[in-house]
């Protein structure tokens, strides 16, 4: 089995047409002698973060590791850098646990495909968690920005509050009109955050998969699921609101003769 890569370094662009061909190893044995093998190709596969570069059945694998340790020291034809356990995929758990245990007796660690990809999900959770600190961080300082702009906002419109007190505006609807503002205000900036980090993460996209993941084809680093973004407006948007409510139940409180009054 050739990646794709391996396939158009043998100069063959179709792949359907490299399926059946013959292919020559070469390898260097314990004497420095060198030595030809062959092997039939028959499939092409996909480039992925686990491919090898070629994929070997059990009976060329032997053959080139026979011819490799020839003229080796006794006993190091047993020496293997890695061992392949083929299992039922319908077996269970216990018995993928009884093939992880016999391989660590062997001196192995196993690890299936999921295994692997765990690390790799290991790796990028964590860098999640960092990102999340930050994100949280943000959000501190943005629910302090949002106070801080009321609470102007309020003792600006002094006097306009105190008139629509004095007109017959209740102080609930007065706390409301101030809570709906800061609502507003964290809703429209969520929904203009997630639209510029789409815009950035597209562009980002397009630049790695023409370079850094050029080998990768179908992987994207970042995706954007809308039901995980209108959750995020949401949290933002509930932040804004309990934000809001300070300075929205300091203009409810203003006496309506006093707040007139104010220069």
């Amino acid at each position: 089995m050739l990646t794709r890569d391996y396939a158009e370094a043998l100069g063959f662009d179709d792949y359907d047409s490299v399926i059946g061909e013959k292919v020559q190893i070469g390898l260097t044995d314990a004497t420095g002698a060198v030595h030809e093998t062959g092997g039939t190709v028959v499939g092409v596969a996909e480039d992925t973060l686990f491919a090898a570069g070629i994929g070997i059945n059990e009976t060329l694998s032997k053959t080139i590791a026979d011819l490799q340790f020839t003229g080796a020291p006794d006993g190091a034809g047993d020496q293997y850098a890695q061992v392949i356990a083929r299992f039922d995929l319908n077996a269970g758990q216990a018995a993928l646990d009884g093939i992880k245990d016999d391989l660590a007796a062997q001196g192995y660690e196993g690890m299936t495909v999921d295994d692997q990809m765990g690390v790799f999900k290991s790796v990028i959770d964590a860098i999640i968690a960092v990102l999340s600190g930050f994100a949280v961080i943000a959000l501190i300082a943005a629910g302090f920005g949002i106070v801080n702009t009321l609470l102007m906002s309020v003792q600006e419109r002094t006097r306009e509050v105190g008139l629509m007190k004095a007109l017959g505006m209740g102080s609930r609807h007065v706390f409301g009109l101030f809570s709906l503002e800061a609502l507003a205000i964290g809703l429209l900036g969520s929904a203009l955050g997630a639209g510029l980090a789409m815009l950035a993460g597209a562009g980002l996209n397009g630049m790695l998969s023409g370079g850094l993941l050029a080998d990768l084809p179908g992987l994207t680093l970042l995706v954007f699921e809308p039901l995980g973004l209108l959750i995020v407006i949401a949290v933002i948007g509930a932040l804004a609101f309990l934000a809001g409510t300070l300075p929205a139940a300091r203009a409810a409180r203003q006496n309506p003769i006093d707040a007139l009054r104010y220069e």
